[in-house]
């Protein structure tokens, strides 16, 4: 779940709404910002590489609605609970690959 705070912007006269902090939806940890808690040489991140999402509604030349769903997860559940329930619920085993530079 994305939080959002309030900020003006002056030279608009007007607000925005600006990420404040990430929560994981599994778990509930917080994260300041878009960052999960990796420091500058460490790194623990949740990258998605191809878009899977689900959205539902109409779409006309003249515009359009609907639903999108968008989930949010730390990269403890991702490896703890997201990793293990698709090799269970799939009957497969998730590729796992070293990696360096």
């Amino acid at each position: 779940m994305k939080i959002y705070k309030t900020v003006e912007v002056p030279a608009k006269a007007a607000t925005t709404q600006q990420l404040n902090k990430r929560v994981c939806d599994l778990c509930g940890f917080s994260a300041k910002g878009e960052d999960w808690g990796a420091g500058f040489y460490e790194v623990n991140e949740t990258e998605v590489r191809v878009e899977v999402r689900h959205k539902e509604g109409s779409s006309y030349p003249e515009g359009g609605d609907g639903t999108e769903y968008d989930i949010d997860i730390c990269p403890s559940c991702f490896v703890n609970k997201l990793v293990p329930w698709v090799e269970e619920e799939g009957d497969t085993e998730i590729e796992r690959k070293d990696w360096d530079w």
